[in-house]
């Protein structure tokens, strides 16, 4: 899967003239995370609410000048689909998919592509990168789901170079 995934991103002429934006979604809280335009940079952005959150993702990816949103999808160990969290996700998907084309219907933006990228380890990896920067829990907590969000964005940008 995610081979066709990179093959399409590539084809896509995205790369070089727009951002690839990442959300890691969560019940409560929303981790961004945004390319640079040459997609070799994935870089923590914010942390949103999850409540209200199209609003401000929309701002991000006129923002940004956005051509690709990642979003990070559970599996289990074992590469199986994760149950709850999971059918969560697709739902926010569903949804963002209609604001997209509903608030952007014009050809440029309709091209906006949202793809799925395994976020396995992404919070655990988050963790111990904020661990190992000597931050208190209380500052981790708050800033947690943006790294999550920038090492899943960067884990698609490197197998995306990696096949070059």
């Amino acid at each position: 899967m995610e081979v066709a995934i990179i093959d399409d991103i590539r084809t896509s002429g995205c790369i070089g003239k727009t951002r690839a934006l990442c959300i890691d979604y969560g019940d409560k809280r929303i981790g961004i995370a945004v390319s640079d335009i040459g997609w070799q940079i994935a870089s923590p952005l914010k942390v949103i609410n999850s409540h209200g959150c199209f609003p401000a993702i929309m701002d991000f990816v006129n923002e940004y000048a956005v051509g690709v949103i990642v979003i990070g999808i559970p599996y289990a160990l074992n590469g199986g689909a994760a149950g709850q969290q999971r059918e969560k996700v697709e739902k926010f998907i569903d949804k963002l998919r209609s604001i997209l084309a509903l608030e952007m219907p014009d050809k440029e933006n309709a091209s906006i592509k949202i793809i799925v990228w395994d976020e396995r380890y992404s919070s655990v990896d988050a963790n111990k990168l904020l661990d190992e920067a000597c931050m208190s829990k209380r500052s981790r907590r708050s800033r947690i789901d943006k790294v999550a969000a920038s090492l899943i964005l960067q884990g698609m940008v490197d197998a995306l170079h990696a096949r070059s």
